[in-house]
């Protein structure tokens, strides 16, 4: 028996990390908590979460891959769920 099941885009989206649902969220935060920095793409969503965070991030890698990638300056990984957290904790909600 066949299995013709369809995979849906969130569905795909889950799979792939979410991205661009990820990238967004990021961009939305930095707007309602630094209105004044301007972000016209990817690279200045990813020069504010290395340079203004304050989270101490090595590398970050936004809607060039299949998923966001949060590597700390000490070594280890976050999750997009764990980076959202440190900054809502840093910067409230």
């Amino acid at each position: 028996m066949e299995d013709n099941k369809k995979v849906s885009q969130k569905e795909l989206e889950n799979v792939s990390g979410g991205w661009e649902d990820q990238t967004n969220e990021i961009k939305e935060f930095i707007r309602k908590h630094d209105p004044d920095y301007k972000i016209y793409n990817n690279f200045d969503v990813n020069r504010w979460l290395m340079e203004e965070s304050g989270l101490g991030l090595k590398s970050v890698a936004t809607g060039d891959s299949w998923f966001n990638e949060y590597n700390l300056a000490g070594g280890g990984y976050l999750s997009h769920s764990e980076l959202m957290q440190k900054l809502r904790e840093k910067f409230g909600d």
